[in-house]
């Protein structure tokens, strides 16, 4: 006899990566990543010779920020709440300091996509746009909140599916 599906919270989360996907990615993104990395490159390259349109460009980094470290493997795999919200909670803490600043370092330009945000006084600060892959199994209320304690502003789609864009506080919708 099947059982009846939970009815669909009203608070998102994403699921978690399949453990046997994560490992395979692992284990192929040796390969993958510099053949992206590599295409990435030339694709740029043809396009500054051809006179490429601004809109097919394609980051070179994107391929890196893929990269999933042995550390990472192992926290992907557990389907432990405790340890996703500690590593937000550290992540989070990290991009606040930076924002703070507006000076971002090498990891989170690779790793995020830093982007401009609007501000209530019309001006613009630097913001970052977090991947799905870095909150997967956490839900929406726990992201905010911890992105409350570490004084950033969160916006997000209703089902995370799209990322989340991290902010100052009093960031504007753009």
């Amino acid at each position: 006899m099947a059982t009846a599906r939970p009815e669909a919270s009203a608070d998102p989360v994403l699921p978690h990566a399949s453990r046997l996907g994560l490992v395979v990615w692992f284990v192929a993104q040796w390969v993958v990543i510099p053949v992206d990395f590599v295409f990435r490159i030339a694709w740029l390259l043809v396009l500054f010779l051809g006179n490429g349109d601004e809109d097919m460009l394609l980051r070179p980094s994107d391929a890196l920020a893929r990269f999933l470290s042995p550390s990472k493997l192992m926290l992907r795999m557990s389907h432990n709440p405790a340890r996703h919200e500690a590593h937000v909670d550290r992540e989070f803490a990290r991009l606040s300091r930076e924002m703070e600043q507006q000076r971002f370092g090498w990891r989170t330009k690779i790793c995020h996509l830093v982007m401009h945000v609007g501000m209530p006084d019309g001006g613009f600060l630097e913001g970052v746009g977090l991947h799905p892959r870095e909150f997967r199994g956490i839900p929406l209320s726990v992201l905010t909140r911890t992105a409350h304690k570490n004084r950033l502003a969160l916006e997000a789609s209703k089902d995370l599916s799209h990322g989340v864009l991290l902010g100052p506080v009093g960031m504007r919708n753009l």
